[in-house]
C-alpha cells in the first residue's frame, strides 16, 4: 500500500497503477529521470503559497509537449486546419507564457515572484533553451504548413521534449511535496489529471501519425492502444478511487460531475480509435471529428485540474 508520504512513494504508485504499460509506450514513469483553441486560465491562489499552481503550471508544459505536435501533424495533414491552426498558436503562445510565469513569476497565472531554488531554476532556464528550435519550428508550420522539414524537426523532437518537460516536472514536484506547501496525495491526484492531459494529446498525435504514412504504421498503432490503457486507467482511478495506490474517490460532487463529463461518450472514440489503430482508413471526417471530440475532452480535463488545484488548497 502507498503511504503518500514521499516522492518516492508517489513514483511507486503510479509505476505500480499503470505498470509496464508507461514505460512501453514512450511515456516515462515519475521518476528522477479542439475547437476550443485556448486554454483556461491557472487559479491565482493565496499569495503565501502558491505550490499547486506552479506543479499545474510545469505540468500544463508536459501536456503542451504533445498538444504541439498532434496540431502540427493535423495541419500539415490538412486535418481540421481551422482548429488544428487555432491550437498550435495558442500552445506556443502558453508554452512561453508558462515557462516565463514559472522562471520570473506571473499574478495573473496564480504563480507568485520568480523561482527562488537555483536546481529548478538551472533545469528551467535549459528546458526553455531546448523549446527555442521547437517554437521556431511551429511558427514555421502556421506560415507553411506544408513544410516537411519543420513538421519533421518537429515529431523527431517529440519523445525528447516530453522526456525533459516531465523530468522537470517531477523535479519541481519534489521540491514542492511537503506537509507545509502541497500534500502528496494531492499532488498524486493532479499528477493522474495531468497525465490525462498528455495522453490525450497523445492519442490525437498517435491517431494522425497512423493516417499519415510517414512513420511506422506499425509501432505507433501500439503505442496507441497503450495509451489509451493509461488514459482509461487513469480515468477509472479517479472516478471511483484506488485505495492501495493512494487515489481516493472524488473528494467532492462538482469533480465527480466533471470526471463523469470526462466519460461520456467516450465509447464513440474509443472504438474509432481502436479502428484507427488496426490501419483501417477512415473519412476526413471522421478524423476531424475525432481529433475535436478529444480537444473537447482536453479541456474538460483541463477544468477538472481546476478543481482538483482548488482542493489541494482547500478552497470550495
Amino acid at each position: 500500500m502507498c503511504d503518500n508520504r514521499t516522492r518516492w512513494s508517489i513514483a511507486f504508485c503510479m509505476t505500480t497503477l499503470f505498470g509496464s504499460q508507461i514505460a512501453a509506450a514512450g511515456l516515462s514513469p515519475i521518476t528522477d529521470q479542439t475547437r476550443t483553441p485556448h486554454r483556461p486560465q491557472l487559479i491565482e491562489f493565496d499569495r503565501d503559497s502558491d505550490a499547486a499552481n506552479r506543479i499545474v503550471a510545469a505540468d500544463l508544459l508536459r501536456s503542451l509537449s504533445q498538444e504541439i505536435p498532434a496540431a502540427v501533424c493535423h495541419l500539415h495533414q490538412g486535418i481540421s486546419v481551422a482548429e488544428a491552426r487555432g491550437l498550435l498558436q495558442h500552445s506556443v503562445e502558453t508554452f512561453d507564457r508558462v515557462a516565463n510565469a514559472l522562471l520570473h513569476g506571473d499574478e495573473s497565472l496564480g504563480v507568485i515572484g520568480s523561482e527562488a531554488r537555483p536546481r529548478i531554476v538551472m533545469e528551467l532556464e535549459a528546458l526553455i533553451k531546448d523549446w527555442a528550435p521547437i517554437r521556431d519550428a511551429s511558427l514555421t508550420v502556421l506560415a507553411q504548413p506544408d513544410n516537411a522539414e519543420a513538421a519533421q524537426a518537429i515529431y523527431d523532437s517529440n519523445e525528447v521534449m516530453y522526456d525533459k518537460t516531465y523530468k522537470f516536472l517531477a523535479h519541481l514536484e519534489g521540491q514542492y511535496a511537503n506537509g507545509s506547501e502541497l500534500l502528496a496525495s494531492d499532488m498524486m491526484l493532479l499528477e493522474v489529471v495531468g497525465r490525462m492531459a498528455v495522453t490525450n494529446q497523445r492519442l490525437a498525435y498517435d491517431a494522425c501519425q497512423v493516417w499519415s504514412h510517414d512513420a511506422d504504421a506499425a509501432h505507433i498503432a501500439e503505442d496507441l492502444l497503450k495509451t489509451m490503457s493509461i488514459y482509461e486507467n487513469s480515468l477509472t482511478a479517479l472516478s471511483v478511487g484506488m485505495p492501495s495506490m493512494g487515489i481516493e474517490p472524488p473528494p467532492s460532487k462538482v469533480i465527480s460531475e466533471k470526471l463523469d463529463e470526462i466519460g461520456d461518450h467516450w465509447k464513440e472514440i474509443h472504438d474509432k480509435l481502436i479502428v484507427v489503430s488496426t490501419g483501417v482508413e477512415i473519412s476526413i471526417e471522421d478524423r476531424e471529428w475525432l481529433y475535436h471530440e478529444l480537444a473537447v475532452k482536453l479541456h474538460a480535463i483541463e477544468e477538472l485540474e481546476r478543481l482538483y488545484e482548488n482542493h489541494a488548497k482547500r478552497i470550495y
